[in-house]
């Protein structure tokens, strides 16, 4: 297939992409398959929504007051055709660690606080996508975010738990509300059990044999009936009871006294870390699989498009679901139109069904949310993990122990400062190899000695690969690898470093003094430094740092074979450069 120029667009076609869009919308051929998409998210959306909102620690309603403008801002403002962004179970937990450092949980002050919250990550949003920080999505690294990913959900479902079990579990940690739930057998409500765990069983055993049939909303028609029918809450389990209808004021919140702005920003930067990281890959993921592409940047305006919706309807911070996402995709979603559906059909849920949801059990929701999150408890991450690099396995580790030992934004300072030391980590050590001669489909080509022991060494020069940019980080490595391997030379002794540049596509003013100092000193035990394929920047940077006239001109070459054609020891190998290069 033919790679097409993206067509040019205007200053607001880029930034409100709907109105690039929906003049073009197939109002015969899409709007089948979107209606057909948003009914099926709507009927995940409605009873997941009021669970989530119980993780956010506010009351059922501000899941449903969330959705409509949080799905019509992302509709407006975001790039990707299939993303959903609304209410979810991995940022409505951050944001209950956020909140509850700052309000009593269950007070006024803790509701306003919370749809403060998402104001604020919204208004940071908008503005880290204006000033083009999509970057920040590879902050985090994978393995830390995966390992943080698994103990938020365990966190989740534990937090879950004592809906099920009809208890209040207390506990510093996710380990000890866990522990404290199962000491406190006496307490269980074995009624509201049965209820609670019946309810996860069907969820499960649904998603396996009938996946096209919506559980969540099953679950909870079901639940409703049998609970109005057997008077659950006059036996002691707990219901939802009165959800208030009619839509929410909309506009911005009280402000509770005491509260500082400073403080919401430090949790709004956790919630926008994790969000977007979580919302920007459903996003590229159905990108890709649709053959389209989103724009990181103007993706940050629709997450802060949606979370201001949010905030200002009463509702708790949102983000990409994966699991929305994923259901809309299987319905047949063409475009954005199936979020606008689903805020509709949700604006109606809110204006005239809240009452269908009094007698729900509390222990239904809790069984919505710890299926919703059991397929992110994937402990096989850590086996390929160790399988495949130990240390990215121990990050990993960390940043999961952090979550369920400490607390969830401690999780998040751990995998934040964990990315940055295997990020300086690498920088610093990339690593270099000692190159020899072989011969390849007829061929003679330089290979890592280390990865190809048959390979012919030059007798009386050592080439030397460094892997990465040559910069003020990892010179000291440099320098200390090229020695080593000069050390390991003895017989006989080489008389040339020949350094092969290749990887170094730039090289700061200490990286140029790190190649000088070490011509200079290997200059007094007779080695020479020599250089090969220096390109761009990098090239440029050595010449006016004075690189050349310390190691020579003459040393510095095009290519490794041309180095190796003007000394001695190669003199015997003929040919010009290998079109396979280095291995």
């Amino acid at each position: 297939m033919a790679l097409r120029r993206p067509k040019e667009q205007s200053l607001l076609q880029r930034y409100v992409p709907i109105v690039d869009w929906l003049p073009s919308y197939d109002w015969k051929e899409d709007t089948r398959w979107d209606l057909i998409a948003g009914l099926t998210v709507w009927a995940l959306l409605v009873p997941e929504a009021m669970a989530y909102a119980g993780i956010a620690g506010v009351p059922p309603e501000a899941g449903l007051y969330a959705a409509p403008l949080a799905l019509l801002g992302y509709a407006v403002f975001g790039t990707s055709k299939h993303l959903f962004v609304g209410p979810s179970s991995t940022v409505a937990i951050v944001s209950a660690s956020v909140v509850g450092g700052l309000a009593v949980a269950g007070t006024d002050e803790f509701w306003w606080t919370t749809s403060w919250l998402a104001i604020v990550v919204g208004v940071l949003f908008v503005i880290f996508g204006v000033i083009r920080m999509g970057w920040v999505a590879n902050f985090m690294a994978q393995p830390v975010l995966d390992g943080f990913i698994v103990g938020l959900a365990i966190t989740i479902a534990v937090g879950q738990l004592d809906k099920m079990f009809g208890i209040d579990a207390e506990g510093e940690s996710t380990v000890q509300e866990f522990l404290d739930i199962v000491s406190n057998v006496a307490e269980w409500h074995w009624a509201t059990i049965i209820i609670g765990f019946t309810s996860l069983a069907v969820l499960f055993l649904m998603h396996r044999f009938t996946p096209k049939i919506p559980a969540a909303l099953t679950v909870v028609i079901l639940a409703i009936a049998v609970s109005a029918a057997f008077d659950f809450e006059e036996h002691g389990i707990h219901v939802v009871g009165d959800i208030p209808a009619g839509l929410p004021d909309l506009g911005f919140p009280q402000w509770p006294e005491g509260l500082r702005l400073s403080e919401l920003v430090i949790g709004a930067l956790a919630v926008i870390l994790v969000g977007y990281a979580e919302s920007l890959a459903a996003a590229k993921e159905y990108a890709r699989k649709n053959g389209y592409e989103v724009d990181p940047n103007q993706e940050m305006i629709g997450y802060g498009a949606a979370n201001i919706g949010a905030g200002i309807s009463q509702g708790f911070v949102v983000d990409g679901s994966l699991s929305k996402t994923a259901a809309g995709a299987g319905a047949g979603q063409r475009t954005q139109m199936t979020g606008i559906i689903a805020a509709v059909i949700t604006i109606i849920t809110i204006l005239f069904l809240t009452g269908l949801f009094y007698t729900l059990p509390e222990a239904t929701l809790g069984a919505i949310v710890v299926h919703a999150v059991w397929k992110l408890i994937d402990f096989g991450t850590f086996e390929r993990m160790w399988r495949i690099r130990k240390a990215d396995f121990w990050a990993a580790i960390a940043a999961f122990a952090g979550v369920l030992l400490l607390d969830v934004l401690l999780g998040i300072i751990i995998g934040i400062v964990l990315s940055l030391l295997i990020l300086i980590y690498r920088a610093s050590f990339p690593g270099g190899a000692e190159l020899g001669m072989t011969e390849r489909d007829g061929y003679k080509v330089f290979v890592d000695v280390d990865r190809n022991p048959s390979a012919t060494r030059p007798v009386d020069a050592v080439v030397y690969r460094f892997n990465q940019d040559l910069l003020f980080s990892n010179a000291n490595a440099f320098t200390d690898q090229g020695k080593e391997l000069l050390y390991r030379r003895t017989d006989p002794p080489a008389r040339i470093l020949l350094v092969d540049c290749e990887q170094m596509s730039d090289i700061d003013m200490t990286g140029a003094a790190a190649l000088i100092q070490l011509t200079e000193e290997l200059a007094q035990v007779g080695v020479q430094v020599w250089l090969a394929r220096l390109h761009g920047e990098a090239y440029d940077t050595a010449e006016r740092a004075g690189v050349f006239e310390v190691v020579g001109r003459d040393n510095v070459h095009v290519s490794l074979r041309g180095a190796a054609d003007a000394y001695q020891g190669l003199e015997d190998e003929e040919g010009g450069d290998s079109p396979h290069g280095t291995s």
